[in-house]
């Protein structure tokens, strides 16, 4: 999520995104942790652009390790690790956009917004979400962020206030479900925070991706430890029913993991990929999961 600090002056760094992505060609599951932490002790008002309206829950407990257990790994750590396994409502418009949800999710305050006037959105961000401290403002080059993404035909956002310290924290995982016809994860929306990051994706499908299928980030941008690897449905279920029902009650799925490493303002681009199924009158496709 991009990060706009209360406190101007202090810097926000995410050394660290977890994600595990479920997709179907027309729906994905993204659930999402991140480890935070800021210079100094303050609010932060958190953004992420979405191309629908989200649902969003709270993640069940134990998901992320459950996925971890099952993930491919290369060879020499496949022989190491030996082979135990463990599986036996409505809101009236608010000029530049327009909360249609809010929900309390452990220390998550969240809230779905439509965006309307993205001229506008700054006005609005810090009319809804400014302090006695004094107002929010967004930066001009996260609203330069949120433009890109508006010149794109995304409207939809969610945000999250969270309090910050000086310490890294892992913030409560959240589920959140849309509609969207490309795999997708935001990346350039943290342009305007500091420091390295890494995301590690764990990626759930029907179907292998073709170089060419990867629309947003390149290959060469993405490090691919292993092949990805067939989940039985069982397993799928194990992680989290929603995973199982989500890819249509598959026998079983791809699962695949990635990873992008880097300085967090260094990416102009999102993680993209279109599903190979759907392209009609493609050329001769050049594998990179097989």
């Amino acid at each position: 999520m991009g990060s706009i600090p209360f406190d101007q002056s202090a810097t926000i760094s995410e050394p660290k995104q977890d994600a595990i992505i479920a997709w179907n060609g027309k729906d994905e599951l993204l659930y999402l942790q991140t480890t935070l932490s800021s210079s100094k002790d303050t609010k932060v008002l958190e953004m992420m652009p979405l191309p629908s309206r989200p649902s969003v829950e709270a993640c069940a407990p134990g998901v992320f390790k459950r996925c971890g257990f099952l993930l491919p790994k290369p060879p020499e750590a496949m022989a190491a690790a030996g082979g135990d396994d463990p599986f036996g409502g409505s809101v009236d418009p608010v000029g530049a956009a327009e909360e249609v949800e809010r929900k309390l999710i452990g220390a998550h305050d969240l809230r779905i917004v439509e965006l309307h006037d993205a001229k506008a959105f700054s006005d609005w961000v810090a009319k809804e979400f400014s302090t006695g401290k004094g107002g929010l403002t967004v930066p001009e080059p996260m609203l330069a962020v949120i433009n890109d993404y508006a010149k794109d035909g995304f409207k939809w956002y969610l945000f999250d206030v969270v309090d910050l310290s000086q310490q890294e924290a892992k913030k409560t995982p959240l589920k959140i479900r849309f509609a969207t016809e490309q795999l997708y994860y935001p990346m350039r929306n943290t342009r305007v925070q500091k420091g390295g990051t890494t995301v590690s994706l764990s990626i759930l499908t029907n179907v292998l991706f073709n170089k060419e299928d990867l629309i947003g980030i390149s290959r060469e941008a993405i490090e691919v430890p292993a092949k990805p690897i067939d989940v039985p449905e069982a397993k799928l279920a194990w992680i989290d029913p929603p995973i199982l029902e989500l890819l249509g009650l598959p026998k079983s799925a791809k699962l695949r993991s990635w990873k992008i490493s880097g300085a967090i303002d260094s990416f102009q681009k999102d993680l993209l990929v279109r599903n190979p199924a759907a392209v009609k009158d493609k050329p001769a496709a050049t594998p990179a999961e097989e």
